[in-house]
């Protein structure tokens, strides 16, 4: 998982705040000009909510190995979507013995492309793991 959307963070507290933090642009959506980009988004945005409750209800298989790999940076703007983001990854990485959490110091949410290297390791780990 590399700095993967996991399904301990969309609470519904979580995702009602993520819903409330994006209706002003879709607002903005809804007033301007309808394209099939501006269509596709709203259906997006109308889904948000009930797909990330449903997520939330979803669990990784105890006996699947996992590395959670995550960025020093988060993708989240305010400082309790980041904390709450991290707990999640920990709380991920904790629900099952055959888990890791790996973090890319000084990488963006685009760990791949700032640290190939970090990804590249975790893969060889968890091969090495289920040898």
């Amino acid at each position: 998982m590399v700095d993967a959307n996991l399904p301990p963070f969309f609470t519904d507290s979580e995702t009602a705040r993520l819903v409330a933090a994006n209706a002003p642009q879709i607002a903005s959506l809804k007033q301007a000009p309808q394209t099939r980009a501006t269509h596709q988004l709203l259906a997006e945005a109308e889904a948000y909510g009930p797909v990330h409750r449903a997520y939330h209800a979803l669990s990784w298989p105890r006996n699947i190995p996992a590395s959670a790999i995550v960025s020093a940076q988060t993708p989240f703007p305010t400082p309790i979507d980041a904390q709450l983001w991290r707990q999640a990854q920990q709380e991920f990485v904790a629900a099952a013995p055959d888990r890791r959490l790996v973090t890319a110091e000084r990488s963006s949410h685009n760990v791949p492309v700032d640290h190939p290297d970090v990804v590249i390791s975790a893969v060889q780990d968890m091969v090495n793991q289920v040898r």
